[in-house]
């Protein structure tokens, strides 16, 4: 196969889609041929379901094999995009809101001290706690584990003792010729 071009036949392309050999390579020539809907065309409800919609309009039906993790992040990506933008559009006048409820003398004392609260942690960002931690875990700290045990009185002992004692050497030819 090597330097054969492969077909640019819908037929062709859907088929090398449904064996999912390299659907990447592939995708590419179905949306170059216009067999596949590419994610930047999508809809908002086509990026919710992860997928483009059917013939008939609908989701249903088996989802098509070059729905990859890497179109699925992208259709993500740009749903969250959207959502940011259409919210954002409302930031003005929420901040407006929660400004008249916290200075409003009828609003109760809690949620006014919430939406304080709120405010200044977004505002200018949510205090920082200082913790200390000794995480200088290495590798000397796991060989002690696995070399000390506790005995019965939760004390820590070898694992492993080395038996002491004396090495001698025989003459072991004088036991094999005679």
């Amino acid at each position: 196969m090597a330097g054969r071009e492969l077909s640019r036949r819908p037929d062709q392309i859907r088929k090398r889609l449904a064996r999912g050999m390299n659907v990447d390579r592939d995708y590419a020539a179905g949306v170059e041929v216009g067999i596949i809907k590419p994610v930047e065309e999508w809809d908002p409800a086509e990026l919710a379901h992860g997928r483009p919609r059917a013939s008939d309009g609908s989701f249903r039906g088996a989802t098509p094999k070059w729905i990859t993790p890497k179109v699925i992040a992208e259709a993500q990506r740009r749903l969250k995009s959207r959502a940011r933008g259409l919210l954002l559009e409302h930031v003005e006048s929420a901040a407006k809101v929660l400004g008249e409820l916290m200075r409003d003398p009828n609003t109760d004392d809690r949620v006014r001290a919430d939406i304080a609260k709120f405010t200044i942690d977004h505002a200018i960002g949510k205090a920082q706690i200082k913790v200390d931690a000794d995480i200088s875990v290495g590798p000397r700290d796991f060989l002690v584990q696995a070399i000390m045990v506790e005995d019965e009185h939760g004390q820590l002992v070898d694992a492993h003792p080395v038996v002491d004692g004396q090495f001698y050497e025989t003459d072991d030819e004088e036991d094999d010729d005679g």
